[in-house]
Order: C-alpha cells, then structure tokens, then sequence
C-alpha cells in the first residue's frame, strides 16, 4: 500500500507520475533510447521490487499514451509530451542545478484567464519559483525551458516574461526568500483566519 494515498483517483495520478518520472529518468538521466518494446522491458525492471504485473504495465502505456503523456516519434522512440512534463515538473526542475543567477518570471494574466493563471502559477511554483512581488517569482535553478513550456501549455506565453540576471537592485531580498523554509513561504501566502 502507497503511504498517504487517500482512494483510487490518488492511487492513478501516483502511478502515472511514478510511470512519467521513470521514463524521464530512463530518458534523460540514463540516455536510454526507449520504444514501444523496450519501455514495458525498462518498466518491468523498474518496478520488479513492488510487484507490478506485466498486464499492469501494459495497461499503464496505453493509458500514458491515450492521456497524450507519451507519443511515438521517428517510428518507434518514445518521448514525454509537454503535458508530462508539466505533470512532473518538480522532479524535472531537480534535475537542473544552480549556476548562481536568477531566473526571475513576471506576468499580468487577464482575469478573464483566471484558470490558466492559477495552473501556470501552480507549476513555476513546483519549478521551485518563490514569489518576491506580487507578479513577480524568482528561482536559482535553470528551468527556462520549463518556464516556456509551461505558458505555452496553459497558453498564457503572450502575458509572461522570463529574465536570467546576475545580479539585481533587490539582491538581499531575494537571497532573504529563498533561503526561507518552502513551508513558512506557503503559510504566509494563506489569508488569516477570522474568528466568527
């Protein structure tokens, strides 16, 4: 049993981002040239210390590629669509180390993009981006191409910026919000509570 995993719905986004953070490792840590024969082979092995059935497998490719996660190129390799990335941006942005600049993202979504918004706001903060101003996020890690990925996915690119600097007129206060706790940022992102 999955520690933390609440019904079924959990139970399948754990095992399609366990599924899409395997083939992103396969892929890219371990330059394996995965295909439709292969990739249940790298699965299988994979996942052989919990007991993962080959019928299991199967299923979990065909749904990977009905969901749009993984598609076919050059007849036969298998890569991850910008839609799987974005599902496992935060193991992606792991994956990217710090050269010591910032990355910094600032956006003015219209209202009327109120649900793209949020989902971009959602992903550069699983990138690892910290909020400095209202609009205005900065990151150490180099996820550019994640950045890029992720407006063009939510189609809010029009509406977003990304600028790389070496240094900047707000220097300690970034250095100040990025060394503070991810939790103690999110709590004070929450309104206070009011006693009725």
């Amino acid at each position: 049993m999955v520690h933390g995993v609440k019904n079924s719905q959990d139970i399948m986004v754990w095992c399609v981002e366990s599924a899409l953070g395997l083939i992103f490792k396969g892929i890219n840590s371990l330059g394996l040239d995965l295909n439709g024969g292969n990739l249940h082979g790298y699965l299988e092995q994979q996942t052989s210390d919990i007991n993962v059935s080959r019928r299991d497998i199967s299923k979990m490719v065909y749904e990977l590629n009905r969901r749009k996660y993984i598609e076919n190129v050059d007849g036969d390799s298998v890569v991850l669509t910008n839609k799987a990335r974005i599902k496992i941006i935060d193991q992606i942005s792991l994956t990217n180390g710090s050269d010591g600049k910032f990355r910094i993202v600032s956006f003015d979504i219209p209202e009327i993009k109120r649900g793209n918004r949020n989902c971009f706001r959602r992903a550069i903060k699983r990138m690892g981006f910290r909020q400095i101003q209202k609009s205005l996020w900065v990151s150490e890690y180099n996820v550019g191409n994640m950045v890029e990925i992720a407006a063009e996915e939510y189609g809010v690119s029009d509406f977003v910026a990304y600028f790389v600097a070496d240094r900047s007129n707000i220097d300690i206060h970034i250095a100040e919000v990025l060394k503070k706790p991810k939790q103690a940022e999110e709590k004070s992102e929450k309104p206070p509570e009011t006693k009725s």
